[in-house]
């Protein structure tokens, strides 16, 4: 008797799946990634937000210099006229008297085309200030940093001021309003 010929092992045929059926739905690979766009531009939107958020919160800071060139304050100088007096352009003008209780300083000016006049006295933690915007009250008090003072307003704002030249120059202007 004579064996049955030998079977040949199976084999994996590879079918080419492209090119069997026109009908076929070929998806382009651009359209994967396309999927992740919503999410990409959500989460730049949020970023914004934030950064938003944090920049309408920080809180303002203010320069203000006091040398014997003058009283400088956020770029506008004030010329010293001697004895204290300081004034500057636009009519703006500071009175700086020292006293042995404390400094007093008081000011006027035009600021964003409002009239303010302002008036700081020393005090135990630093100087309370007054002000008059455009008819309207407001009070301050400023606390000692490590470079100026930290300003608190009666109405919950608050503003660095960072001084330069004498150490306890009083700021007698409602910056940062």
């Amino acid at each position: 008797m004579q064996e049955p010929p030998e079977r040949p092992e199976p084999r994996d045929l590879r079918i080419p799946l492209g090119g069997l059926s026109h009908h076929v739905v070929r998806r382009p690979r651009l359209r994967r990634t396309l999927v992740s766009w919503p999410l990409l531009a959500a989460l730049v939107g949020a970023a914004a937000a934030v950064a938003g958020v944090l920049l309408a919160t920080a809180e303002p800071q203010v320069d203000v210099g006091l040398d014997a060139a003058g009283y400088r304050i956020d770029g506008q100088q004030l010329q010293a006229r001697g004895g204290g007096v300081y004034v500057g352009p636009g009519g703006a003008a500071l009175v700086i008297d020292r006293r042995p209780q404390g400094t007093v300083a008081g000011a006027s000016a035009l600021l964003d085309g409002r009239t303010m006049t302002g008036h700081c006295e020393a005090a135990a933690a630093g100087e309370t200030c007054r002000f008059t915007v455009d008819g309207q009250a407001l009070s301050a008090t400023d606390e000692r940093t490590a470079d100026g003072w930290h300003r608190r307003y009666s109405d919950g704002r608050t503003v660095a001021i960072h001084l330069t030249g004498e150490r306890d120059a009083p700021v007698p202007f409602a910056v940062g309003r």
